[in-house]
């Protein structure tokens, strides 16, 4: 099996790529941000207090998520960058 790809095509899923990964950060922020405000306009007391430490390490593991996401989008667009010059070069 052969595997070839012009450096345009490489952009356009690249470009596929990166857009997938804004989509799912601008998710991840809409969750973080309904849950700020559900707590900071309804919710008192011990059961805030926890919840809101529970958002907190969500966010962590969303921030976590977010820097594989980055990681895996910069090492693919490497990849498909590289097979696209070995095809061309």
């Amino acid at each position: 099996m052969t595997v070839s790809l012009t450096p345009a095509e490489a952009e356009a899923k690249i470009q596929q790529i990166q857009e997938a990964r804004g989509q799912a950060v601008q998710k991840l922020n809409q969750i973080s941000d309904a849950q700020e405000q559900m707590l900071s306009s309804n919710w008192q007391g011990g059961s805030a207090s926890t919840y809101q430490q529970t958002s907190q390490a969500q966010r962590e593991e969303f921030d976590d998520i977010i820097k594989s996401l980055d990681a895996t989008v910069e090492k693919g667009s490497e990849h498909l960058r590289a097979v696209a010059n070995m095809d061309n070069g």
